[in-house]
């Protein structure tokens, strides 16, 4: 009998069993690596920065923690496939896929030049739903699995300072809720996360002042999306403050545009201020990639 997943407090994930998790160099992906320590899985690591995905792999080995870490850009159809092929040849197997990787940019749509778009649109949607494909046949030979995507609130409580991310981060939502109906019976559970800002570098790499915005401890939210893996749930959403927010603004369309106005004016006036910083700057390296064009890299 094919087992069909389920959403309950029955934990299902036992120690070793094979984790991949990409966008592993900093942030919700390096605090969320070193959540799930606690379970003692293996761990399979990507990123495109190799100092930092290094540092993330050696604090994990400190943690007697099995990693195997791949420098590679989750975009490209090769590094995915080596993603897979190099985890499968040392674990055997894939128990979980974390979604993670993501990239945001703060613009207006009247500015935002076209390749700044095909790089949120494939960083955030189309890497997403490629690596999710490339592991279900794996994980439907095992009858068991757990995919783990990174959406955001933004994606319910839409602003026009991110209309493309917050498109991207719709559409992720929208293909969890999708894929879950068609996966079921498979025994694959599928996980969507909605958080809210946290203290990570997502607003200097978007182009926000890093003090236009409260945010959150990272740590927390990573020990949440840890414990998806034992106790898998459909949508969560983080902080849990703003669960009521969005099921309010649900309720009210008014009180929903007018929240959505307010966080929005919030995040313009973040990047007004960190544009009027960068005046006569120029950006660090890694800022400086991912300004330029994918096809001239």
């Amino acid at each position: 009998m094919v087992k069909v997943a389920r959403y309950t407090n029955n934990p299902f994930f036992d120690e070793g069993q094979v984790i991949i998790l990409t966008g592993a160099s900093s942030g919700i992906g390096r605090a969320v690596c070193l959540a799930l320590a606690k379970y003692k899985p293996k761990l399979a690591i990507i990123a495109r920065r190799k100092k930092k995905l290094m540092q993330t792999a050696n604090i994990l080995k400190k943690k007697k923690i099995e990693v195997l870490p791949i420098v590679g850009d989750i975009r490209n159809r090769e590094d995915r496939e080596k993603l897979l092929d190099f985890t499968l040849k040392k674990f055997g197997r894939i128990d979980v896929l974390i979604n993670n990787a993501g990239l945001g940019k703060s613009n207006l749509i009247l500015d935002q030049p076209e390749h700044e778009i095909d790089q949120l649109i494939e960083t955030n949607l189309l890497s997403l739903i490629k690596m999710t494909q490339l592991v279900l046949p794996t994980m439907k030979q095992q009858k068991s699995g757990l995919i783990i995507n990174m959406s955001s609130t933004l994606a319910l409580l839409p602003v026009y300072p991110f209309a493309v991310y917050c498109a991207t981060k719709s559409a992720v939502k929208v293909f969890g809720d999708s894929i879950r109906q068609e996966l079921q019976n498979y025994g694959i559970s599928v996980s969507t996360v909605l958080p809210g800002p946290y203290d990570t570098e997502f607003n200097k790499v978007s182009g926000l002042d890093t003090n236009a915005i409260p945010s959150n401890q990272v740590g927390n939210l990573a020990n949440d999306i840890a414990d998806l893996i034992v106790k898998p749930k459909k949508n969560l959403i983080r902080p849990k403050s703003y669960s009521l927010l969005v099921w309010v603004t649900s309720k009210s369309k008014s009180f929903g545009n007018f929240i959505s106005y307010q966080i929005a004016k919030m995040i313009d006036k973040g990047r007004l201020v960190r544009i009027t910083k960068d005046e006569g700057k120029q950006f660090p390296i890694e800022e400086e990639m991912l300004l330029q064009p994918l096809k001239q890299r």
